[in-house]
């Protein structure tokens, strides 16, 4: 039944089998397997190898239940998520063609398409579809001072894990907002750690991104009171239009314990999962259908996985998409309007 099987999936003896698989497959590198079956006419590698991030966040989750759908819907097909370090391996893994799938951040891979930032070259990626967002949130303590962006000039701020690529959504961000990158410290750290230097004093404020409600933010408010920095609408608006990858959003009042009012905030860049652009447009064609038409299946893996829907699956964020990931959406009729030529 169809019920249970998704049941069974999720079950803890089921994850520790998927972590022991993939750190047995060698967590995020190698050579990849070229074995291929053939699935009613179209090619598709018999182990397929999905590039995700660290344990702990919604990546690699997210990662293995696509995994978990492909393996379950295309015959012959053993899909598997790979451990990386995340968005900047995930696209240099997919150049070198040492994976078939990869995810990453669109603030990122927006630089990595045009050879931007610190990439040497432009990337050949596309992208299949559009996952969760990943929305940015500054947090300080309660008696700071700290009430507005514009209050981190001068401050030590966290703005992610060293490597981890987070100033391409980050300097857009406060840059916005008027503080130049040089006028406050950057603290590179992870979100749990972050949160904890926030709590003894060692920061200033935290800039955390993820699925609302950040596990962080939750856990922080139950024994420290947080101020929630808003983003202005004005500052927003300039930032989209440099940045098209960062949309803005409202987290509504409530969301976290001590947010007495809705939150501007914004999606600092939707996850997606990306393929090299010369892929076989009829192999895209079908991993695309398979995840889109299984998005109930991801729902139940991860909170993030609700957010796969018909308005944000083939969402226009300045990302090309594949043409067999178009060829599908076109044909179900989410494409928009601004993709639809």
């Amino acid at each position: 039944m169809p019920g249970m099987r998704r049941n069974r999936i999720w079950d803890r003896t089921r994850w520790l089998g998927v972590l022991a698989a993939v750190c047995a497959a060698g967590c995020g590198g190698g050579e990849r397997d070229t074995a291929m079956v053939d699935v009613d006419g179209t090619a598709v590698p018999a182990r397929l190898q999905i590039a995700t991030a660290s344990v702990g966040g919604s990546y690699f989750p997210v990662g293995a239940a696509i995994a978990e759908v492909i393996t379950d819907n295309i015959p012959g097909v053993a899909a598997t998520p790979e451990v990386s370090s995340g968005s900047n391996q995930n696209i240099r893994l997919l150049d070198a063609g040492e994976i078939h799938l990869g995810m990453a951040n669109a603030a990122i891979t927006s630089s990595a398409v045009v050879g931007g930032g610190e990439f040497e070259k432009a990337f050949p990626v596309a992208a299949v579809i559009s996952l969760q967002s990943s929305v940015a949130v500054i947090v300080a303590l309660e008696d700071s001072g700290i009430t507005a962006v514009a209050d981190l000039a001068g401050r030590r701020v966290t703005t992610g894990p060293a490597g981890g690529g987070w100033e391409y959504f980050v300097e857009p961000i406060i840059g916005g907002h008027g503080v130049a990158w040089d006028e406050f410290q950057q603290i590179y750290e992870s979100q749990a750690n972050a949160m904890e230097l926030l709590k003894d004093g060692t920061v200033d404020a935290v800039f955390v991104g993820g699925t609302v409600p950040h596990a962080t933010i939750v856990s922080a408010t139950a024994t420290h009171a947080l101020e929630f920095l808003p983003y202005e609408a004005d500052a927003l608006a300039r930032i989209r239009a440099e940045h098209p990858f960062i949309v803005p959003v409202t987290i509504p009042a409530g969301t976290f314990d001590g947010q007495e009012d809705d939150l501007p905030s914004a999606d600092s860049g939707t996850a997606q999962l990306l393929v090299r652009a010369d892929a076989d447009p009829d192999m895209v064609y079908l991993i695309t259908k398979t995840i889109y038409e299984n998005r109930d299946v991801l729902a139940q893996a991860h909170p993030a996985g609700r957010e796969i829907t018909p308005e944000r699956a083939a969402m226009d964020i300045g990302i090309p998409y594949h043409e067999g990931s178009l060829r599908y959406f076109r044909e179900i009729g989410i494409l928009p309007d601004s993709l639809a030529n």
